[in-house]
């Protein structure tokens, strides 16, 4: 999807005799992987060509001393220079210089002031088609060797007798057989295509007549209808009275060499995968329309068009998929356009639209929305339906823009707010929007001065493991401390930092400042704190992750083991065998690896078997709910049991209720982390946190009582009725007038009895004991209930959400000696407070 690199590093002349032009060409040049070769004016330009052989010229017109027309024909004139690129810069905008420029043996030319990013494009694109115009002279020139030896395509004509022989390579190049040809001259011509007859006869009589060269290319028609590319050489012997008497050559077929020039052409103007005019011809047909408009007194409309959602569908789907898709909504926009329009494919999942000849407003919003609404229908790709819709910048010439390149540069700044104005929609350009662009600009500089200045800070927050209660390392987050905005959360700039590059060096830093950090606490006696610090996937694509992992454990002190770096899902599926070869290599090195924010990604099980993975860390999204939502409930378990049954362990995130906590610590949960215990704080208050809990844990950890009962009832008169029953059975007992609380309780607490109302304001006794039989199914359910309410009761206990119920007025004893029952019951099928325990690691495990 995206352009190739090259293959080397190809060398680029820049010869002018401006150095600040020079250093602008070298730093672009640069930027797409070429070496820089610099030179002042022609002659050390030309020294230049014998000395190191360049790939391409950029080449000054206007020079003190020699010209930059005079330089390019010497430079012609060189060894192995015929076929050199060569680009000439100019400030002339006539014709004439342009046709100077060529004459002078010019490849392109462009105008100055220079669009850098169009000349990185059309460097890269006439790279590309001299690469593959090398490869075609190449074949050429075997072909004319071996032709030389075998005397391939070989024949002689006998002018007077009109008699033609040939060689066999004759008979296969024009595809006829020697029996069925007639050996004179009629019957070659009739070989040659129709059109081009003329221009035979024409070169074979100048040439008997006049003793003019016969090299001529022109195509032949063959038996099966193929038409064929030949070029032709002759030589033709006079006799003593000048008369021709014979005629010898050798006819070569060129159709490769044709196609491949064909194909260079192509290559240089079209997108290979949509057929769509590229950025270097959309430029160029913009012009047009623009020279047309201003001639006629008419608008031309841009359309930048980005296509919402295509990454989702490239990188779930397959890049095969995403082709399809391009191709399908290339197909779609071509055909609902007039002949008049262009439609290019600009890089990616981007398209311009171009529309001349509009003098209407009414006309342009209708063609806008004509575009918008190709969308609403879902494009068939392999026989499935996808659904894409377009974000979509509109820019009108004169309005918004003089020249091709200022309309295309602000029909994508359109575009790009189209795409944070909720998708799927247009946006006309607006100056603002520039100024928005000012602003991005102004907080990428503020970023930078930020990593200068050293203006960012790194905070600690703990994780608390479930086993000890003791804290059992710390998650280290980047804070942005702005002299004048104060404290900036990380979400408010790593995107910009990854846009820019910055993230390498921001998350070198605090890699290192972590790691120099935590080896500060081993050596203050907590030698068994672990440190995580997160990872970007733009880290991996800009630097060698695994050396520097290498370098800063060895320059801190930090041994591998503490070290666990964490990663997001979606980093997994960018680029799955690189990425599968970089942490291996941090594992190789002893670093633990995590899983950050499971389950809100891509999730795919698959993943967790292909990657060495260590840890996973349960999003906060599924925790916040853990206690109510039985599904979040289920999904936590699921993650926790998958975890162990891989041999993971589990983190949790976003902890902040102390039900929150019962219930992972029930579930066989590993860590936690959150603002239960602490927010992220300063390395100074984590120091004074870690000696605290040398007195006390951070989570004590001691046994319950055996029996436990919950009663839940609105009306505390009840609840107090109850609990006088109940006050000399020993039981633990819970009470609570509210279902969200009595959540709460059922996950801090390892309850076995439940007893609740039916009749509650804000929920059913039997809609609560529904929920708590997918939270909690291991408890027993009873419900206290009028004689009106029996129905649902009944309907309940068949659902199994309900296992018993008892009647208003109940007999305290009868209740009694029925709760009694139910606890023995319990025993049998579950086992005590220990069994219990020992049961729920057996399954988990």
């Amino acid at each position: 999807m995206k352009d190739e690199p090259l293959k080397r590093a190809a060398i680029v002349l820049v010869i002018d005799d401006d150095p600040f032009i020079r250093l602008l060409a070298r730093d672009n040049m640069e930027k797409i992987g070429l070496q820089v070769v610099e030179a002042a004016d022609a002659a050390s330009g030309l020294a230049a060509i014998a000395a190191c052989a360049p790939d391409i010229i950029l080449l000054d017109v206007v020079m003190p001393g020699t010209s930059g027309f005079e330089a390019c024909r010497q430079a012609r004139q060189l060894p192995n220079m015929e076929f050199c690129p060569i680009v000439m810069l100019t400030a002339l905008e006539d014709t004439d210089a342009v046709t100077l420029a060529y004459e002078a043996g010019a490849t392109d030319f462009i105008g100055k002031p220079i669009n850098w990013q169009l000349l990185q494009h059309r460097v890269r694109f006439i790279l590309k088609a001299a690469a593959s115009f090398r490869s075609v002279l190449k074949s050429d020139m075997q072909m004319a060797n071996a032709q030389r030896i075998s005397s391939v395509g070989s024949w002689e004509w006998s002018v007077a007798e009109d008699y033609i022989s040939w060689s066999n390579e004759m008979y296969r190049i024009c595809d006829v057989s020697p029996a069925a040809f007639g050996q004179n001259y009629r019957s070659f011509l009739a070989l040659v295509h129709p059109a081009d007859q003329p221009r035979v006869e024409q070169a074979v009589r100048a040439a008997l007549e006049h003793g003019a060269s016969y090299d001529l290319e022109h195509r032949l028609l063959r038996s099966d209808g193929a038409v064929r590319i030949v070029h032709g050489k002759a030589d033709v012997t006079f006799d003593a009275a000048g008369k021709a008497q014979s005629m010898n050559g050798t006819l070569q077929d060129i159709t490769p060499r044709k196609l491949a020039e064909e194909r260079i052409h192509y290559l240089a103007n079209y997108d290979e995968l949509t057929d769509l005019p590229n950025r270097n011809l959309l430029q160029d047909r913009l012009s047009q329309a623009i020279n047309a408009a201003r001639r006629d007194a008419q608008r031309v409309i841009v359309l930048c068009l980005n296509l919402d959602g295509f990454k989702f569908v490239n990188d779930s789907d397959g890049h095969a998929v995403g082709d399809s898709l391009l191709q399908a909504v290339a197909a779609r926009i071509k055909g609902a356009v007039r002949a008049s329009d262009t439609v290019g494919r600009s890089g990616g999942d981007e398209f311009v639209l171009i529309f001349p000849g509009f003098a209407d407003n009414r006309d342009v919003l209708g063609s806008v929305q004509r575009t918008l609404d190709l969308f609403v229908e879902p494009f068939l790709v392999d026989a499935r339906e996808l659904h894409v819709t377009p974000s979509i910048g509109v820019c009108l010439y004169p309005d918004d823009g003089e020249d091709a390149e200022l309309v295309l540069k602000h029909a994508d700044v359109a575009m790009h707010e189209a795409r944070e104005s909720g998708r799927n929609c247009f946006k006309f350009y607006a100056p603002e929007m520039g100024r928005r662009i000012q602003q991005y600009v102004e907080l990428e500089t503020a970023l930078r001065l930020a990593l200068d200045q050293q203006q960012f800070e790194v905070s600690y927050q703990p994780k608390v493991d479930l086993r000890s209660g003791k804290c059992s390392g710390v998650e280290a987050l980047i804070r942005w401390n702005h002299p004048e905005n104060g404290v900036i959360q990380p979400g408010s700039f790593i995107p910009l930092a990854e846009k820019t590059g910055l993230i390498g060096p921001i998350g070198e830093w605090v890699l290192h400042t972590a790691c120099r950090q935590a080896r500060q606490w081993h050596a203050a006696g907590f030698d068994d704190m672990t440190l995580a610090v997160n990872l970007s996937a733009h880290q991996f694509s800009q630097q060698n992750v695994v050396h520097l992992v290498e370098r800063i454990l060895a320059d801190t002190g930090l041994p591998a083991r503490h070290l666990e770096l964490e990663l997001t899902e979606s980093m997994l599926i960018n680029d799955s065998d690189a990425m599968l070869a970089a942490l291996r290599g941090i594992k190789n090195i002893g670093v633990t690896l995590a899983l950050d924010d499971f389950g809100t990604g891509y999730s795919s099980l698959a993943y967790l078997k292909r990657f060495p993975i260590d840890v996973i860390k349960i999003d906060r999204s599924f925790i916040s709910n853990i206690t109510t939502d039985s599904n979040d409930a289920s999904l936590t378990r699921t993650i926790v049991l998958m975890a162990k049954s891989l041999k993971m362990k589990t983190v949790a995130e976003g902890v902040e209720t102390q039900g929150q906590l019962g219930f992972l610590d029930a579930i066989g949960c590993d860590a936690v982390q959150g603002y239960y215990f602490s927010k992220p704080v300063p390395a100074d208050a984590l120091t004074a946190l870690l000696h605290d809990q040398l007195a006390r844990p951070m989570l004590a950890r001691g046994a319950e009582p055996e029996r436990t009962i919950l009663l839940l009832d609105d009306e505390p008169y009840m609840l107090n009725a109850l609990r006088r029953v109940f006050r000399k059975e020993n039981y633990k007992i819970l009470q609570t007038t509210s279902p969200t609380e009595a959540f709460e309780l059922l996950a801090m607490h390892r309850v076995q009895v439940i007893i609740s109302d039916q009749r509650m304001p804000s929920m059913s006794g039997t809609t609560f004991l529904s929920k708590v039989k997918e939270l909690h199914p291991d408890t027993t359910r009873i419900i206290l209930s009028g004689y009106t309410e029996l129905e649902s009761v009944i309907d309940a206990i068949n659902r199994g959400a309900v296992y018993r119920f008892f009647t208003k007025p109940w007999d305290d004893q009868q209740l009694r000696e029925q709760i009694r029952e139910v606890f023995d019951q319990h025993w049998r099928l579950h086992g005590g407070a220990d069994q219990q325990a020992m049961q729920a690691v057996r399954r988990q495990v």
